[in-house]
């Protein structure tokens, strides 16, 4: 009769051992949501957390179910969560030259419009001439600071062709120091690309994960 009973405890006793860890981890993917900014679902973590951790004598639960109902409704809440995280897939949006677009650094909006492009076979750099075996490509625009403080300013660029053929900046031509606000700058962006290179795309990207397409015109 007494071995009966020390087998049971025992079982109980592993019984809220599954308990307490299931909790734990039910609370730290609380803290995660909510430090995140996924209240939401970070309270429905909490609620869950809390059940698991009351105590048998409030909450008339058997153990095993308690456990159960936890570890259920925790992968529940991760498939939730899971339909509510956004894509990560960039997103392609088309613009044209002389057509305004929003970018963002710091959190402030910044106006761009790309005005042209010139093809080059020779550029100055830091007053020294360059030649190239290829083509350079300026890109010419202007950015404008919308916000209402100065504020420092930077962006991704790049160009792609038909073949879906990346090239990288070479030079970037553009006023250091802080942006005023509604003040309005210009920028030239030069690439080194091959000769037969057609289909020219301008791409700039920000935090956003936004890809913007401009079409050069060659």
């Amino acid at each position: 009769m007494k071995k009966g009973v020390k087998e049971e405890s025992k079982e109980v006793g592993f019984v809220t051992v599954l308990n307490i860890i299931a909790g734990i981890i039910i609370a730290v993917f609380c803290l995660i949501n909510l430090t995140s900014g996924l209240f939401l679902s970070g309270i429905l973590f909490l609620i869950l957390a809390v059940f698991i951790f009351l105590p048998q004598k409030i909450l008339r639960f058997n153990k095993w179910l308690k456990l159960l109902i936890g570890v259920v409704g925790f992968f529940v809440l991760l498939f939730i969560l899971g339909l509510q995280v956004p894509s990560q897939e960039p997103e392609f949006v088309n613009y044209n030259l002389n057509e305004e677009f929003i970018i963002i650094y710091n959190n402030i909006n910044f106006s761009m419009i790309v005005h042209n492009a010139t093809k080059e076979e020779v550029i100055l750099v830091d007053g020294e001439e360059r030649t190239t075996n290829g083509v350079f490509i300026l890109v010419h625009g202007s950015v404008t600071n919308l916000g209402t403080i100065p504020t420092d300013f930077g962006f991704s660029s790049g160009l792609s062709d038909n073949q879906n053929k990346s090239y990288a900046t070479l030079y970037f031509n553009f006023d250091s120091g802080a942006m005023q606000p509604n003040l309005e700058k210009d920028f030239i962006d030069i690439f080194e690309i091959p000769t037969d290179v057609t289909g020219l795309k301008y791409i700039v990207t920000d935090k956003t994960n936004i890809f913007r397409k401009i079409e050069l015109g060659f």
